[in-house]
């Protein structure tokens, strides 16, 4: 954590605040960084790297948008639909309605 000039430590305001990299969260750079490394992997040239590039950072925006127009949890819930992800564990068979965020 960085000091400021007071001496102070600065925390987030919530503490359900994910990592911050620049003005990016975490897995915002993770879209955008899928999309430098096959830039990197894939092109030879200045102009093909530039695109890459650009529709990394095009489609990190595009995320955003996405994820701050959905509810918290939204992406997390399409995985378990899809079956890429399991839950930990299985809601009682009674509990039929959820009250949620």
């Amino acid at each position: 954590m960085a000091k400021d000039s007071n001496g102070y430590v600065e925390i987030n305001k919530f503490i359900d605040t994910k990592p911050m990299f620049g003005n990016w969260e975490i897995d915002t750079l993770v879209v955008f960084s899928v999309f430098v490394a096959i830039a990197i992997l894939f092109t030879k040239g200045a102009i093909s790297f530039g695109i890459f590039f650009v529709l990394g950072i095009i489609c990190s925006k595009i995320y955003e948008k996405l994820k701050k127009s959905r509810i918290k949890g939204f992406f997390l819930h399409l995985l378990y639909m899809t079956g890429i992800r399991q839950p930990k564990k299985m809601p009682p068979s009674y509990m039929r309605y959820f009250v949620g965020a």
